[in-house]
């Protein structure tokens, strides 16, 4: 298998685990679920449950065919497609991860989640600019 390859199917499955981990709690989930938060930490977007579990994952997927597929002057993918691929996986997962957790009642600082994919961002730009130098 192209090894290339091996780093969507990561990133694609990243992703499905919060999307699996939805369908088994599907029950305990409002119908209408927050997928967004303001500065304050305060929901202030929410969506129908399906489109809440299943449409992120899908347009994570559909981001990783993107820049796979798309020509390098539509994506603009910082080092390269695979540290690329694997960001989007990584954080589309996060993200997942965040929204499912939160709309299962468990409250927590919506800033200092984020900070993870600040980091993870900070890297990958490391990244660009260590291996752009050489």
């Amino acid at each position: 298998m192209n090894p290339a390859r091996r780093f969507d199917l990561l990133a694609v499955g990243l992703m499905a685990i919060p999307a699996v981990a939805a369908l088994i709690v599907w029950n305990s989930l409002p119908a209408e679920m927050a997928i967004h938060w303001n500065a304050a930490g305060t929901p202030d977007n929410a969506v129908a449950k399906p489109l809440a579990t299943l449409g992120l994952p899908l347009f994570g997927i559909a981001t990783v065919v993107a820049v796979r597929l798309l020509p390098d002057s539509l994506t603009s993918t910082p080092g390269g497609e695979t540290p690329a691929v694997l960001f989007v996986g990584v954080v589309f997962a996060w993200v997942e991860t965040l929204v499912l957790v939160w709309n299962l009642g468990y409250r927590f600082n919506v800033t200092l989640a984020t900070l993870p994919v600040l980091v993870l961002a900070a890297g990958l730009v490391w990244y660009v600019l260590r291996t752009s130098t050489r």
